[in-house]
């Protein structure tokens, strides 16, 4: 019996979820990489018009923040509808696990704060926002399945029938991690009841039918983009970013010696009896262990599935088990992990502080760029060194909201998401994950000069950029706090910033 099992720790959950979403309050536009282009994409769906753009509904694993977004912005600005969207993800991360563990023992304890630290993870700083909102509402359902385990009768299965197929429109990977904890939790079940018929009937059997619908709407329509599959798994390639994907204050700034800490501190647990973990766990933390270590780098057109499950698996990891300790040391720790935790907060929103004022600047003179421009974004890689530039990739898509531009860069993959290109831009734009990155300002003159065979990426990665200076307007080149790098004569400045010049592309004779 635990000794710290007379307190409920809900409560302090509940604090701890409000404040890990203080810094999407601190700021207009926090500095996710994907953000401005997720932004764009709920400009678009609300009805901003474009001669670019196009929205087309389809039946896609994908939804989550297309449908939502657009929805709640319906009362207020899109910007806020966004934030709001993303703290509802922050309190699904922190209070899903506390009540798997309160459906797993009875009540919630310490060890939820230490889930919390999984909640700033590399898919949430990215900016993935229909996974981790859907995987969020994936550890709701999940604690909801533990705890009707005895009384689910035909109302119950309709429902979590129902939850499931909400959970495979948000995004399909969510329910891959859902069905993963499922599935795990009833072989548990399936052992210890040593397969019986019953055993069998209500643990595999009903799980599937319950599945039934979602499954169907996958097979029968599913999206065109998934077709070609492209896994790839480059497992040792990816080591290092898997570890480092379970907890990040920042872009590009995980905080590895705090999740080997926290391993450390669980399997120190386990070992000493500090900490017991529930026996119907084990085998769903050692599937989400294999999964963290060898999912793949691409799946079905995506990438970052390997960054996917690591913190999934810290999450369920704390949630799983009871902590034997006195009162006192309890409360020490709690202490402690709290004080973290603020810290961690505080970091991020200072954080996004400096990319949302950078943000703020191009928007307020992006007027600069003429109505309709076809935006190219350029990186001078020398100028930004060792500084992380995911953070501007996406950038000239507040454009699309602010002046009707186009960019190749916005999210619109086959398959993937409801906004489409029209006709007439779709060889100018990124067809595939694989081309989502932007050029560096050094492969300008190759690409206009149609140099393609000079390097393999320029086939794999800039197909669409082949004459550049021919196919766009305007380029933004994104500069660093080093020497800026020379600039192509075909780039006339139209506008400098702080950390950006806005240049008209001058075309040539060979664009007749």
């Amino acid at each position: 019996m635990s000794r710290v099992q007379g307190r409920d720790w809900l409560p302090a959950a509940v604090l701890v979820a409000v404040l890990l979403a203080a810094p999407l309050w601190c700021v207009t536009a926090p500095g996710m990489p994907d953000y401005p282009a997720h932004l764009a994409s709920f400009a678009l769906i609300a009805g901003e018009a474009s001669k670019h753009y196009f929205v087309q509904w389809a039946a896609l694993p994908n939804l989550a923040s297309e449908v939502l977004v657009p929805l709640i912005g319906r009362l207020m600005p899109l910007e806020t509808a966004s934030r709001l969207f993303l703290t509802v993800t922050v309190l699904m991360w922190v209070l899903g696990p506390a009540l798997i563990q309160r459906a797993l023992f009875g009540r919630v304890g310490p060890g939820v704060l230490l889930s919390a630290f999984f909640v700033y993870n590399a898919n949430f700083i990215w900016g993935f926002f229909n996974y981790t909102f859907a995987a969020g509402l994936s550890f709701l359902v999940f604690a909801a399945w533990i705890a009707t385990e005895r009384r689910r009768g035909v109302l119950w299965s309709i429902g979590f029938a129902l939850l499931f197929t909400v959970i495979y429109f948000s995004h399909l990977f969510a329910l891959a991690v859902l069905l993963l904890a499922i599935g795990g939790y009833e072989l548990s079940g399936l052992i210890a009841e040593r397969f019986s018929g019953a055993a069998i009937a209500r643990r595999v059997a009903a799980p599937a039918l319950m599945l039934i619908p979602a499954a169907l709407i996958f097979v029968l329509l599913k999206p065109a983009g998934t077709a070609s599959g492209n896994f790839a798994f480059n497992i040792i390639g990816t080591f290092q970013d898997r570890f480092e994907a379970a907890i990040e204050i920042g872009f590009d700034k995980p905080l590895v010696p705090l999740t080997v800490a926290l391993i450390v501190l669980f399997l120190g647990a386990i070992v000493t009896g500090a900490a017991r973990m529930h026996p119907r766990m084990r085998i769903a933390l050692v599937l989400f262990t294999l999964g963290a270590l060898f999912a793949p780098e691409w799946a079905l057109g995506g990438w970052g599935v390997h960054m996917r499950l690591p913190a999934v698996l810290g999450a369920l990891a704390f949630a799983s088990v009871e902590w034997s300790l006195p009162p006192r040391i309890a409360r020490i720790g709690a202490t402690v992990a709290g004080a973290m935790l603020v810290a961690g907060a505080v970091f991020l929103a200072l954080d996004w502080r400096t990319y949302d004022a950078q943000y703020g600047e191009f928007r307020a003179h992006d007027g600069a760029i003429p109505q309709g421009a076809r935006i190219l974004t350029v990186l001078d890689g020398d100028s930004l060194g060792w500084s992380a530039d995911q953070p501007y990739w996406h950038m000239a898509e507040f454009a699309i909201i602010d002046r009707g531009a186009f960019t190749p860069l916005m999210f619109t993959t086959v398959g993937q998401h409801v906004i489409h290109i029209r006709p007439s831009e779709q060889a100018i734009a990124a067809q595939t994950a694989q081309q989502g990155s932007p050029p560096d300002i050094d492969e300008l003159e190759d690409l206009a000069l149609g140099r393609m065979e000079v390097d393999p990426d320029y086939q794999d990665v800039f197909p669409y950029l082949e004459h550049v200076q021919c196919r766009f307007d305007q380029a933004i080149v994104i500069r660093g706090k080093g020497a800026p790098s020379h600039i192509p004569s075909m780039l006339r400045l139209r506008q400098n910033g702080s950390f950006y010049g806005i240049y008209d592309i001058v075309r040539d004779k060979s664009c007749r």
